[in-house]
């Protein structure tokens, strides 16, 4: 097996909007359930011949309208 593909991901968020990350060593599983419970992070394994996938980017979701206010004096 190579070392340096990932086998694994830590992914929050689900459908278009994630942050997700790829490791090579897979976490014991103490660390997968308290890294889930505080900060709701999510162990996914890759398959044979699945690997990381690409995200979709970062999108705004909505436009501020107005002016911005001046500096305190």
């Amino acid at each position: 097996m190579d070392t340096n593909k990932p086998i694994g991901e830590w992914k929050i968020g689900e459908g278009d909007y994630f942050i997700s990350f790829a490791l090579t060593k897979k976490p014991n599983l103490f660390r997968r359930i308290m890294a889930n419970l505080f900060f709701g992070l999510k162990w996914i394994n890759y398959t044979e011949g699945t690997g990381p996938k690409p995200s979709k980017g970062m999108k705004v979701s909505a436009r501020v309208q107005g002016k911005p206010q001046r500096r305190f004096k």
